[in-house]
């Protein structure tokens, strides 16, 4: 996901972190199998549509995942060169209360599309060559109806300061289906002085239990960002933008 789009600095991953279980001191594995017909990071489109694969790997309170953004025939955009990511994360996590999880972690961008190496980093006056940044960040999410969560990230490559608020609810329709919704809300400051801005997204998901192990999904997805100008793609060719926008995924979650 490269970062300058408009002359504006973006942040960093908010949505791959998974939780894990404070008690459970054993490895644990889960993965995705995404389909996504618009990739928005904190309301910034960087391809249309997209295939998502994901691993998470845990041990008591540490985790460690993987994932991996891949285009799927968006060549010919002009607003962003490419759209191929992959994060890495490290992160703990650790109960504070019975109520309240604290999360602390670190995540590394690197972008397999463009010229810079896995190990290049962004450096503002450097040769314009790495894209690469890392982004630690620390939330707290609560037990409680909505299971609500804070996190703030910052981005020391980008200098980029973004705090989000998020918040889901599960209904249960059947047996082995269920209604699933999501969203988050954040702000991103950049810290060099540039242009400040909002974002969001909402979702919807109906999943369905195909094993007690692994599940499928389909759902929509409305977000956005008050960007001036736009910063969802409008029109791929002529390289136009738009506020916000509605999109389609699909996909497959496992465990083990």
């Amino acid at each position: 996901m490269f970062r300058n789009l408009n002359g504006l600095l973006t942040a960093a991953l908010a949505t791959t972190v998974i939780s894990t279980s404070a008690n459970a001191e054993t490895l644990q594995a889960s993965t995705t199998i995404g389909f996504e017909s618009r990739y928005l990071f904190r309301g910034v489109q960087f391809a249309e549509t997209s295939f998502q694969p994901a691993i998470n790997l845990s041990y008591g309170n540490f985790y460690l995942n993987a994932w991996l953004n891949l285009p799927i025939g968006d060549d010919d955009l002009v607003v962003t060169p490419g759209g191929e990511e992959l994060d890495l994360v490290a992160g703990y996590n650790f109960p504070v209360s019975s109520v309240v999880t604290a999360d602390i972690g670190v995540t590394y961008y690197t972008f397999p599309d463009l010229a810079s190496g896995f190990f290049d980093l962004y450096e503002e006056d450097g040769d314009g060559l790495g894209a690469n940044t890392i982004e630690p960040y620390i939330g707290l999410s609560f037990a409680i109806p909505l299971s609500p969560s804070v996190y703030v990230y910052h981005d020391f490559n980008f200098d980029t300061t973004t705090f989000q608020m998020n918040a889901s609810h599960s209904i249960q329709l059947a047996e082995k289906t269920s209604f699933d919704l999501g969203g988050y809300i954040g702000y991103v400051v950049d810290d060099t002085g540039g242009t400040d801005y909002v974002y969001g997204t909402a979702s919807a998901n109906v999943t369905y239990a195909i094993s007690d192990n692994g599940s499928i999904y389909t759902g929509v997805r409305y977000g956005g960002s008050d960007i001036p100008g736009g910063s969802v793609i409008d029109d791929s060719i002529a390289g136009t933008t738009k506020s916000s926008a509605i999109w389609w995924g699909v996909g497959f979650n496992a465990s083990f």
